[in-house]
Parts: structure tokens; C-alpha cells; sequence
């Protein structure tokens, strides 16, 4: 699987686009699920989200983290929703399996098709959907649920600007002990 760089003010880290969609989806449910002002910037994001989180281009996916995360106010409240994430990720043996993935997915479809883009009908999303070929946990145990919670992790370093890796360092970020 493509890998993309996932980058903010000159720094990032690699990570597989699987992680990279599973990021953007969680994400994208987040938003969701908390009350934004229909016209925030936070709603922008979600369907930039969105639009990234297909693989239109394989290793070539994004945060859009230089475009949105402008100041400390808007990484703060993405930085809430990852930790949102990430608890729900410990505490719920559910959001990582394959099905509520899939169901993310297809909200991130649903997302673009409403937009009138990517997709002619909804039953070219159920297609697309019943083909992912997810590896959560139901498949991989507590493996996908810890590589996820770091590529969360790796992603709340990236916005605090703790982590000064580069497109050139070694990928020592995914050797980590839980």
C-alpha cells in the first residue's frame, strides 16, 4: 500500500494511506458528532476531509493541515477531537471494527455525492463500500487499534509542533511500545 506524507509547517511523518483514510474518517465522524456553526471553518475542513479521504491518487493523500490549522484556536479544537478519538478508540472494542468503518466511510461519500462530486448515485458508494477492504479490529486485534492510536498521536505532535521529523528522516515514529 502508497504511503503519504503527512505534513504541517515543513515537518511530518509518513504514514500508510490506510492510516491516512482512517484518520480523516475518524476525524470526519467527530466533526460530526459535535455541534459546529454550519458556517465554521470546522465544516470546510470535514468536506476537504472528505474529498482527500478517497484514493484518488495513491500516496498522495492530506490532512489539509497548513491550509485549516491557521491558529492556536483552530489546532485546539482539532487537537479536542483527536483526543475524543482516541478515547473512543480504548474504550469502545467497536469503532475500529470493520463494519463502523465502513460506515464511516460511506459518510465520507455521502459527504461528496450531497456536494454533487465523485459519484453518480448511492448505489456506486454502496459498491465502493462493500468492496473496502478494511483491517481492523476485527481482523488484526489490538495491532490496528494501537497503530492507529499512534498515527493519532503522531498527528497531535505534528499540530502541537513537537515532532521535527521530515520527509528524509528515518520512520522511527511507527517503532513505538504501548
Amino acid at each position: 500500500m502508497a504511503s503519504s506524507f503527512i505534513e504541517h509547517k515543513n515537518y511530518g511523518f509518513w504514514a500508510s494511506d490506510g492510516f491516512v483514510e482512517a484518520m480523516q474518517i475518524c476525524l470526519i465522524d467527530e466533526i460530526e458528532a459535535t455541534s459546529f456553526d454550519s458556517k465554521s471553518w470546522i465544516i470546510q475542513y470535514k468536506d476537504e476531509l472528505a474529498l482527500q479521504s478517497i484514493p484518488l491518487v495513491y500516496g498522495g493523500m492530506s490532512m489539509s493541515l497548513d491550509r485549516f490549522l491557521i491558529n492556536d484556536e483552530r489546532k485546539k479544537i482539532v487537537i479536542d477531537l483527536i483526543d475524543k478519538i482516541i478515547q473512543k478508540i480504548n474504550s469502545d472494542e467497536t469503532y475500529l471494527n470493520n463494519e463502523n468503518l465502513r460506515r464511516m466511510r460511506k459518510n465520507a461519500m455521502l459527504i461528496l455525492y450531497k456536494q454533487g462530486n465523485t459519484f453518480q448515485d448511492e448505489s456506486e458508494i454502496d459498491e465502493d463500500v462493500k468492496n473496502s477492504r478494511w483491517r481492523g479490529n476485527d481482523s488484526d486485534g489490538n495491532q490496528f487499534k494501537d497503530r492507529c492510536i499512534n498515527a493519532f498521536q503522531l498527528l497531535k505532535k505534528l499540530i502541537n509542533e513537537e515532532l521535527k521529523t521530515d520527509a528524509g528522516s528515518p520512520e522511527s515514529y511507527w517503532d513505538f511500545k504501548k
